[in-house]
This record gives structure tokens, C-alpha cells and sequence, in this order.
């Protein structure tokens, strides 16, 4: 029995160790971190190159985004500036032979109402003649620039400010030019639809801390300024332009051509009148800079001075009696005048 025993094929140490080899693979299949160690390396470079390409087209997608924002913003302020181009005051002149503007303000923060009238023109030797009327202010005026004079009017006297030099003459043309729009280029364009020989621009502003919105009007930061302009297609001229905030307009700009030319009767008056009043201006008294001007008048017409920063207007020569706008009223329009203009000690 004992040889039967040991004559036995499963009882072999050979075949023993061969049935568990076989058991062994057999069931290797669900060695799970033997699997797991596997599966992850063979999906791990795929991980990866889904995610690189997924950050690849992300920043790309980024990239374009701000890529079209900045070519668009820059479109914009092109825009605004090919508007801005075209509405001067050669151009709304060119081809017209005057040009009316008209422009309302409301919803002040200090002060009422009021409107503006300024008709424009050239003479014959290319120099403005500018008329401006308001109507509204705390003292009302009809002014006329022309012939490198000013005359103004307050519905009681007459009042001729000699300009003293390139100085005061650049100003009144500044002011003559701002009368004309321009468009802040701040500003984003939201809408814009042709029609006709017009186009329609709509733009949008936020109110920022300390700009004219704010202070002038006394709107809050972070507000929205709503502006349409109508606009000659051809030209790119502002034809009319209305700013609201809130919905409420507080701001209108109206452009006419070749009206009626439009002369007061208090220059006419003024004009007829014979010159024999002469006022003297010394400016920059007693400063390295002194220069005298002469202006000859007509009687019965006063005689005023543009302020000029940092100086005082004196009616003797110790500069003690300063010219105020009291003095101004109270002069004699039918005697001479002499004023020193001297720079204030700092």
C-alpha cells in the first residue's frame, strides 16, 4: 500500500508546484492593484493630453476674447475720432455760409436752466464773425466777436472788452470752437443704424468721481450717461445730440445751416457810433513783460477786461483802487480810462 501511495501522480512534488503555478495565473486577473497599477499607466498619457489641450485652446479661447475687446474698443475710438475730426468749425462752415448752434442744459447742480444761441459765420477777409445770445443765466448777454473785438450787451448797457494781445483773442476763438460737439472718446458705442443720408449713434458713459457729470450736474459715480447723436452720413457732422441719465434728458445740441444772418441792433448801434473815448491798458505793470495797449470807443459804450490768472486790474497807478465789476458799472463812459494790470505778489 505504502508503494501504491507514493506511486501516485498527485502526489508528485513536480506536479504539486505545476497545479498551483496554473491556480496562480488562473486568478491573477483580480490581483486589483497589480490591474489598477496597469490601467493607470496606460490612460495616464492621455490624461495629460487632454488636459494640456484643454488649457491650449482655454487660453486660446481667452486670448481671442480679449483680442476682439481690444480691436473692438479700438474701433470705437477710432470712430469717435474720425466724429470728433469732423465736427469742427471749418468743417460745419464748409460749403455754408453760416451755421446756427443751439444747446440746452437742465438738471444743473447750482443754477437754473438756461440755453445757448451761437450764429457763425466768415467775413469777407476769413475772419469769424461769432453772435451768441443766452437765455436763462442770472444775467442774460447778447455778445458779438468780430474784427478782433468783443462787444457785449446785458439788456442795460454796452460793453466793449479790450482783448489784450494773441492772449485774449486765442480765447475768444477757443470759445468760438467749443461751441461745436465732440464726443468724450470715453465713451462706448452700444448701438449705431443708418437711414437714409443719416446715421444714428447711440453711446453709453459711466459717470466717474470729479469729471463734469459729477460736478456739474451732480450725478454719482458709476451712473449711466445715455448720448444719441444724429449724424450726417456723408460727412460724419453732428446734426443733433441728447444725453439722458435716469431716462431724464438734460442735454441737447442742435446744428443749423445757412439761416438768417443774425446781427443785433445794440452792435449796429454801437457800430454807428463815432470813436472818441480812449481807454489805456498797461499790462504786466512795472513787470519785465509791461506792455501798453490803446482802444479807442464809442461814448456811452463801457469798458471791461478778460480775467487773466494771477492778475489785477487797477485804476491807479499805485494799484491800490482795484478795478471790480462794481467799478466797472460805475465808470464814466464818456471820459478816458487808464487801468494798470499788475501781476499779484505771491
Amino acid at each position: 500500500m505504502s508503494d501504491t501511495m507514493t506511486n501516485s501522480p498527485s502526489g508528485q512534488p513536480g506536479e504539486q508546484k505545476e497545479v498551483s503555478e496554473k491556480k496562480r495565473k488562473r486568478y491573477q486577473g483580480y490581483d486589483v492593484d497589480k490591474m489598477r497599477n496597469k490601467r493607470a499607466g496606460r490612460h495616464k498619457p492621455w490624461f495629460w493630453k487632454v488636459l494640456g489641450i484643454s488649457l491650449i485652446l482655454t487660453i486660446l479661447l481667452i486670448l481671442a476674447a480679449f483680442g476682439y475687446i481690444f480691436r473692438s474698443n479700438k474701433k470705437m475710438m477710432a470712430y469717435l475720432s474720425q466724429i470728433n475730426e469732423a465736427n469742427t468749425v471749418e468743417k460745419l462752415l464748409d460749403g455754408h455760409k453760416n451755421i446756427t448752434i443751439t444747446t440746452s442744459y437742465s438738471h444743473l447742480s447750482e443754477g437754473d436752466d438756461y440755453k445757448t444761441t451761437r450764429f457763425l459765420k466768415k467775413d469777407k477777409d476769413g475772419e469769424y464773425y461769432s453772435y451768441l445770445k443766452t437765455e436763462g443765466l442770472e444775467k442774460d448777454y447778447k455778445e458779438v466777436i468780430a474784427d478782433g473785438e468783443m462787444y457785449r450787451y446785458d439788456e442795460r448797457f454796452a460793453y466793449c472788452f479790450g482783448l489784450l494781445g494773441e492772449e485774449d483773442q486765442n480765447q475768444c476763438l477757443e470759445e468760438i470752437k467749443d461751441a461745436v460737439f465732440q464726443a468724450s472718446e470715453e465713451e462706448k458705442i452700444d448701438n449705431q443704424k443708418e437711414s437714409g443720408h443719416f446715421i444714428k449713434v447711440e453711446a453709453l458713459y459711466e459717470v466717474s468721481e470729479g469729471d463734469d457729470y459729477n460736478t456739474t450736474y451732480g450725478f454719482q459715480a458709476g451712473e449711466q450717461v445715455v448720448q444719441t447723436l444724429t449724424l450726417d452720413k456723408e460727412t460724419l457732422i453732428v446734426l443733433t445730440a441728447v444725453e439722458t441719465c435716469g431716462g431724464e434728458e438734460f442735454y441737447s445740441y442742435t446744428v443749423e445751416f445757412d439761416g438768417e444772418n443774425k446781427i443785433p441792433q445794440f452792435y449796429k448801434d454801437v457800430k454807428d457810433l463815432t470813436k472818441d473815448r480812449l481807454c489805456t491798458v498797461y499790462y504786466d505793470y512795472e513787470g519785465k513783460n509791461e506792455k501798453k495797449y490803446t482802444f479807442k470807443l464809442s461814448s456811452d459804450v463801457y469798458f471791461n477786461l478778460l480775467p487773466h490768472k494771477g492778475y489785477k486790474a487797477y485804476t491807479d497807478e499805485d494799484c491800490e483802487k482795484e478795478f471790480t465789476d462794481y467799478q466797472v458799472e460805475v465808470q464814466n463812459p464818456e471820459t478816458d480810462l487808464t487801468l494798470y494790470v499788475k501781476k499779484e505778489s505771491e
